[in-house]
């Protein structure tokens, strides 16, 4: 449907559920609700034998819009776990026919398919970890039960997409076909049907978990790999990926869903989601995509160099003794963020978060800080600015300039304290030095 809902069929028994095209196939609010709405009308059926689940167009759901996860749930619309549940439960066969790629939320929803036949086009990922989270629709739960403990925490932790190839290798796609994966998907959905072959939910399934040794090995193995990350949420996966073995399946979903919710509320989830934002929405004129990376353009690294400029003039943390290496980290961060308020101010960025951005792929700093401007919000930017006047009389690199000072004011909101000063920074680009 062009307007974003999914279009529900039955022809001769198999219903075909198509999920809208890109871009309308992110499973938020809206999309949650008619998939709810069109089970309920197909499985009001009387006379229905099987299910078949596939998108329009090229895609069949890349995930979750990235707003709406965390958001308190809102009465009368499903969360994606209960869709999941719902459809994995049906007493019809249900199959999934995928092309293109199946991602995040969209992978979760397929793997609630009894069944899963790709388009040699389609790719399977579940990239939670990227945000610092755990999947939150059973993706932890039902994976490890169709590869094995070893291969779902490889996809889990690295969280990028794998080919349709690799998916069918790893026993998680059951065919791999040219053509069209719809119509083989009906054919197959009837063929289970006349054969008496009832659903075949991937909770129920146990052949990957009789060796139990070799689970909590790869359980083992990957809790040494990962003990020295610095991100909370590896080591959560492989929590998650343990508790499939050695808890019921109703128990693994629901620790599962805590597992998230702990996750949603770690700072480490608000650094990485403000930047992955950051990283899409900076103007191309500061950063562009080549060959799969993210690298500034020229404009990009003369903010970059600006950047830069103020950090070395600052102690390195690495030869401290005198201010310890947390002081002199705090005086650094305070430059850094003190700087991008007058390029910022300058109009030499558009956004605050460009600026964070810029600082991760040009400056090496951590995307777990979220960027310096970030990390001074989270932090308390009232605090750091308070600090700041004592330094600057040693240098005026910590002179605290008026969108830092308003932005301070404002809770740290950057980008409002821009938009009250404007008037008064129309003139401000000459003041940007970079020496």
């Amino acid at each position: 449907a062009m307007d974003g809902s999914v279009t529900a069929e039955i022809d001769d028994g198999v219903a075909v559920l198509r999920l809208p095209a890109p871009p309308a196939s992110t499973l938020g609010q809206a999309l949650r609700l008619s998939l709810l709405q069109a089970l309920d009308r197909v499985t009001g059926d009387p006379g229905l034998r099987g299910l078949v689940l596939t998108g329009q167009g090229t895609s069949f759901s890349a995930g979750s819009d990235l707003r709406d996860i965390g958001r308190p749930a809102v009465p009368g619309i499903p969360d994606l776990g209960t869709i999941c549940a719902r459809i994995e439960a049906l007493q019809v066969p249900v199959v999934a026919a995928l092309h293109g790629p199946a991602l995040g939320a969209g992978a979760e929803l397929a793997l609630a398919a009894h069944y899963r036949l790709a388009a040699p086009g389609a790719q399977f990922g579940l990239p939670d970890i990227a945000l610092g989270l755990v999947p939150g629709a059973g993706g932890s739960q039902r994976l490890p039960r169709l590869c094995d403990a070893s291969t779902a925490l490889d996809l889990l932790l690295r969280g990028r997409p794998v080919s349709a190839a690799e998916a069918q290798q790893a026993g998680i796609y059951d065919a791999v076909l040219q053509g069209d994966p719809e119509a083989a998907a009906r054919v197959l959905a009837r063929k289970l049907a006349d054969g008496g072959s009832g659903p075949r939910p991937v909770l129920g399934r146990r052949d990957r978990q009789r060796d139990g040794v070799a689970w909590l090995d790869a359980v083992r193995q990957r809790r040494l790999a990962v003990a020295a990350l610095p991100l909370t949420a590896a080591g959560r996966v492989i929590d998650c990926v343990e508790a499939a073995l050695l808890l019921p399946p109703a128990a693994g979903l629901r620790f599962e869903r805590l597992v998230r919710k702990d996750c949603l509320a770690d700072p480490q989830f608000a650094a990485l989601s403000h930047i992955y934002l950051a990283e899409r929405q900076i103007p191309a004129a500061l950063m562009q995509r080549a060959q799969g990376r993210r690298v500034p353009t020229a404009a990009g690294s003369r903010v970059i160099a600006a950047l830069q400029a103020a950090l070395d003039r600052c102690p390195d943390p690495g030869a401290a003794d005198h201010p310890g290496a947390a002081a002199i980290r705090e005086r650094r961060l305070a430059a850094v963020v003190a700087q991008g308020a007058r390029l910022l101010a300058a109009g030499q960025v558009v956004r605050a978060a460009d600026l964070d951005a810029l600082a991760v792929h040009g400056l090496g700093w951590p995307r777990l800080s979220g960027g310096p401007l970030h990390c001074a919000r989270s932090r308390g930017l009232a605090t750091l600015v308070a600090a700041m006047p004592v330094w600057a009389e040693h240098d005026p690199i910590w002179a605290v300039p008026p969108l830092l000072a308003e932005a301070a004011r404002r809770g740290g909101d950057y980008d409002a304290a821009r938009a009250a000063l404007r008037p008064a920074t129309a003139a401000a680009p000459a003041a940007v030095k970079t020496g």
